[in-house]
């Protein structure tokens, strides 16, 4: 055998033992010692886990809550206790219990809380109301399992009984709304006055004069103006 061919036979052989180690059911190695791709011990892999500050509002919800559930049921304190502890739930930087929930599920809990304040908060009846008659997608409802016709017209009922704006309010707001095919000029005149009017009187809580500046935001409201002001 000539020195030439003995070389190539070493050579094969050489680069032939990897394949022959992964055959018999070993994990080859790759140049530098690093694990082979996919060995699912990467860096990223072993990265250490997001630790995520305390929410702010834990003390603020757990206090809140406890009053709702406690004090609003029974007429000690107002409703609006349930409305604060459910917009706690529901905002940006919700409490740790309730962090890793879906949108859906906390609506759900905030409802709950909600319901327990309407009897005593005007406020509480309509957030509820809002969600109740909440339109999802393209007018349809109910998508998320909380919308409730029956009993969002209960609570508009109840506001409007109660004398209190936001009631004619959310349902002028429905009036100017795009799926508000039903409506009629008319009715749409009368929902952009109603909104002016108790803008002026300046009687209005937080909630109640964003639905009007809403409505008179309107591109209705505001081509009726317009035309009003031109006469």
């Amino acid at each position: 055998m000539s020195t030439t061919v003995a070389r190539s036979i070493v050579t094969a052989a050489v680069f032939a033992l990897p394949l022959l180690a992964y055959a018999d059911g070993e994990t080859p190695s790759i140049p530098g010692g690093g694990p082979p791709p996919g060995s699912g011990t990467s860096v990223e892999s072993q990265a250490a886990p997001i630790i995520r500050a305390p929410s702010k509002n834990n003390e603020a919800f757990k206090a809140l809550r406890t009053k709702c559930e406690t004090e609003a049921v029974c007429g000690k304190v107002s409703g609006d206790v349930c409305a604060e502890a459910a917009a706690l739930l529901l905002s940006t930087e919700p409490p740790d219990e309730f962090h890793d929930m879906n949108d859906t599920q906390k609506v759900k809990i905030a409802l709950r809380l909600l319901e327990k304040g309407v009897d005593t908060s005007n406020i509480a009846a309509g957030r509820a109301y809002d969600w109740y008659s909440k339109t999802e997608f393209f007018g349809i409802s109910n998508l998320g399992g909380y919308t409730d016709g029956y009993r969002a017209n209960e609570l508009m009922e109840l506001m409007i009984k109660r004398g209190y704006p936001g009631g004619p309010l959310r349902k002028g707001r429905a009036t100017l709304g795009i799926f508000s095919f039903s409506s009629n000029d008319s009715d749409k005149t009368q929902a952009c006055n109603m909104a002016k009017q108790y803008l002026a009187e300046k009687k209005l809580d937080e909630d109640s004069t964003a639905i009007a500046k809403d409505m008179l935001d309107t591109g209705f409201c505001k081509t009726l103006f317009q035309q009003n002001q031109q006469k």
